[in-house]
């Protein structure tokens, strides 16, 4: 099921906004990073997708400016839909969003094509600073910052 979302806020052009493409198979956690985006000024969010077949369709429907990726997703992993998006959407930028540790899982995310990797233990803080990095073109890593790829 994938959920289309414009958020129209006439203070705020929507042409202004980027938007965010969340895949995440924990409904609560979903629900309320879709509610967080919907409150920051300069995001919204295009839509939202549990599986990673919702994913696809969602990428090429919504047109996202970034996406949020959970690890684990019903019937496939996040590995194998940040594989899928590499290899179709290159300049689409990913944020791994994860309940692991960094230390276990950063290098190998950055490595398969994300741009970022965020721990869910920290994701209220450290969130959009690593989505504006992201969206700078730089890459973001919990605990380290922002750093230039390849470094």
């Amino acid at each position: 099921m994938v959920l289309n979302l414009e958020i129209m806020n006439p203070a705020f052009p929507p042409s202004k906004k980027r938007r965010v493409l969340v895949v995440e198979n924990h409904r609560f956690f979903r629900e309320n990073l879709v509610t967080w985006i919907g409150r920051q000024e300069e995001l919204e969010c295009c839509g939202e997708a549990e599986t990673a077949q919702d994913a696809q369709s969602a990428v090429d429907t919504q047109q996202p400016d970034i996406l949020l990726l959970d690890l684990s997703l019903r019937g496939s992993t996040g590995f194998d839909l940040l594989q899928w998006l590499t290899a179709r959407q290159s300049k689409l930028p990913v944020i791994v969003l994860s309940q692991y540790e960094e230390a276990q899982y950063a290098t190998p995310v950055l490595e398969a094509g994300a741009r970022g990797y965020v721990s869910k233990g920290v994701a209220t803080e450290e969130l959009l600073p690593a989505i504006n990095a992201v969206l700078d073109g730089h890459c973001y890593v919990s605990g380290r910052g922002a750093f230039p790829p390849g470094a």
